[in-house]
């Protein structure tokens, strides 16, 4: 299935829409406009006019191509840009009157202007209703609050990492994939501490798992700790390994010594 890969300015999330059938002049960055699934207009910026999908990877359900993004549709957005500053520091001040332990990261309005989307990070699950109601009352507008967690929020937000560079899953990563304690073992990391390993979301750092496959397979090809080898100095026990110079430190009982091999 064809689909072409877009960044939604709405959502704020890459998604895929079916593709329209024709040939897209649009370059990578430029913006289209597509309805959505209750037929508002959204703009979106181009990442990828087609692609061919892969499982599981599926397209948005309802979402259609509508057009190459105007100038006037431009202007638009950025004319909305105001409204949305305006429509959360409101959704701010309401959410303290309702003592809603929220913190909005994005307000967004669709394209049309029928509808906003409020983005929020929470430590726990948030009871919205009433405020979704009181948002509908004062800006007249269909109204969706979403919540997401501190690594959605760093995509959104945008920053520098640790290395210097945008961070990875705001610049080109399509998808957030879990990072686990065990990536961090495979690598011999664990001993650095959560700060060095955290980036700006608190969470592990996405890099934590681009080099844990060819980790694995250097890995695979040296001795365990603790495991007993043969050498031309004699038998001896592994102490340590460097997996990355594929060297090992080596006990020699006869010796009393310990030599890098």
């Amino acid at each position: 299935m064809k689909v072409i890969h877009i960044f939604d300015q709405f959502a704020r999330k890459q998604m895929f829409i079916k593709h329209p059938g024709l040939e897209l002049d649009i370059e990578t960055g430029k913006y289209i406009v597509y309805l959505d699934e209750e037929g508002n207009e959204n703009i979106a910026k181009m990442i990828t006019a087609e692609k061919e999908l892969s499982e599981p990877e599926k397209p948005q359900e309802g979402f259609s191509f509508l057009r190459k993004a105007t100038a006037n549709d431009l202007q638009r957005m950025e004319m909305l840009k105001d409204n949305a500053e305006e429509a959360m520091e409101m959704c701010r001040q309401k959410a303290k009157e309702y003592n809603l332990d929220m913190q909005l990261a994005f307000t967004e309005y669709s394209l049309d202007g029928n509808k906003v989307n409020f983005i929020f990070t929470a430590d726990d699950r948030v009871d919205f209703r009433d405020l979704v109601k009181d948002l509908a009352k004062n800006l007249q507008k269909q109204i969706h609050l979403q919540q997401i967690g501190p690594r959605d929020k760093a995509r959104i937000v945008d920053g520098c990492g640790k290395c210097g560079k945008t961070l990875c899953c705001a610049s080109w990563m399509e998808n957030l994939e879990s990072i686990t304690m065990d990536m961090v073992r495979v690598q011999g990391l664990e001993s650095k501490g959560s700060a060095k390993l955290s980036g700006c979301c608190g969470k592990l750092m996405c890099c934590l798992r681009y080099e844990v496959d060819e980790y694995k397979r250097l890995k695979s090809l040296m001795p365990k700790v603790g495991s007993i080898v043969k050498l031309a100095q004699g038998d001896g026990e592994v102490n340590s390994v460097d997996v990355l110079n594929q060297k090992v430190k080596v006990y020699f009982p006869e010796k009393r010594s310990t030599e890098m091999v």
